[in-house]
């Protein structure tokens, strides 16, 4: 009877030991299972989540916005792309990555990055070259449309690049191409220098702006017989008569120069001597073939007592904006042959004038 008692006892701890077995085996098929399912479905959703890269977030440049761009009517302006929109095309018009001035207003281009602000004026012509422009009037501007004027000058500057070469470019070409009227050559009483006679606004205007009208003559530190402002007659006393008030030849040249963003000194043409002129203002360079391949728009070119301004190269024409006793402010038009045979004795080299900034610097204007 004890013997098949403890036989009962064996069996059901067996029983119980397979039944732990079978609860173990069970809970380790489960964990196996689990583990499987997640290797095989749930780490690549993530994986792959973790790969995949963020939602791109495209931040856009803020608007570029262009030096105002001052245009006549009928005057072109090319853009740095052809994508531009006008605002307004009854004032200004684009075409083919170039905009014109239409008629008297203000107007935005754009391009969905840039910006260009267009004023349009009837107060100054497209660039040409003109010789019956007539005479400027005694007293024509009024202080308001003076400072327009110097507004629309010093806005051209400074879209070439006020203090480059461009800059001193632009102001020369602004007189002579653009400017409505005919002006005269006026043999100056004296300068801002202390070896001759000190006076301001006969035959010079060393400041920034055009002297159209009397207002200007405030900040003049001394006159002799005026003052008068451009365009009206008085004495020159180096001509003993009555001249119409404007620039002689170095006139032009600083007042170009000092428009530009410069300070080149109120000084004559040279050469000199005794005294810093423009003729000590570079090196020169004789005029023959060779050497006029290596001149540049914005050179000065010399003759005995004159000075001038070379503002373009074309087709084989050199254009040469000067002040001239005999034929007034004009452009000179010339060959190289022409200008080899001419009087200009020298080409001065004003690189380093201009501290080697070109600016925005064009061979030639926009037609």
């Amino acid at each position: 009877m004890s013997v098949k008692v403890k036989n009962k006892r064996k069996n059901s701890a067996g029983n119980a030991n397979t039944k732990l077995v079978r609860i173990f085996l069970i809970l380790l098929l489960l964990v196996c299972g689990t583990l499987a399912y997640y290797q095989a479905f749930i780490k690549p959703y993530y994986d792959t989540a973790e790969l995949e890269p963020e939602e791109e977030i495209i931040v856009l440049p803020d608007p570029v916005e262009h030096a105002k761009v001052y245009l006549a009517v009928g005057e072109y302006y090319t853009l740095d792309n052809s994508d531009y929109v006008s605002e307004d095309g009854s004032i200004a018009l684009v075409t083919n990555g170039r905009v014109k001035g239409i008629s008297n207003g203000v107007t935005t281009l754009s391009d969905g990055i840039s910006i260009y602000d267009i004023e349009v004026t009837d107060m100054i012509t497209a660039p040409y070259i003109s010789t019956d422009k007539e005479q400027l009037p005694c007293n024509y501007y009024s202080v308001e449309e003076n400072e327009y004027l110097d507004e629309v000058l010093a806005g051209k500057v400074a879209e070439k690049g006020y203090g480059t070469r461009a800059g001193a470019v632009e102001a020369a070409r602004f007189l002579v191409l653009q400017f409505p009227w005919h002006m005269s050559y006026f043999s100056e009483n004296g300068r801002l220098y202390p070896t001759g006679p000190t006076c301001e606004g006969e035959g010079r205007y060393y400041h920034e702006g055009l002297y159209l009208n009397i207002y200007k003559a405030e900040e003049f530190v001394a006159v002799i017989n005026g003052p008068q402002p451009w365009g009206c007659a008085f004495l020159s006393n180096p001509a003993g008569i009555n001249q119409i008030n404007s620039l002689d030849c170095a006139g032009f040249v600083s007042w170009a120069l000092v428009n530009g963003g410069f300070d080149p000194n109120d000084m004559g043409a040279g050469p000199d001597d005794e005294n810093y002129d423009y003729s000590d203002i570079g090196p020169q360079y004789e005029i023959t073939y060779e050497s006029l391949d290596e001149v540049k728009v914005g050179d000065l070119f010399a003759e005995d007592g004159h000075i001038s301004i070379l503002i373009g190269i074309k087709d084989g024409y050199y254009y040469i904006a000067e002040s001239n006793l005999y034929i007034d402010i004009r452009v000179r038009v010339s060959t190289k042959e022409e200008l080899i045979n001419s009087d200009f004795y020298a080409w001065i080299d004003m690189d380093e004038f201009y501290n080697y900034q070109d600016g925005k610097l064009t061979d030639y204007w926009e037609e």
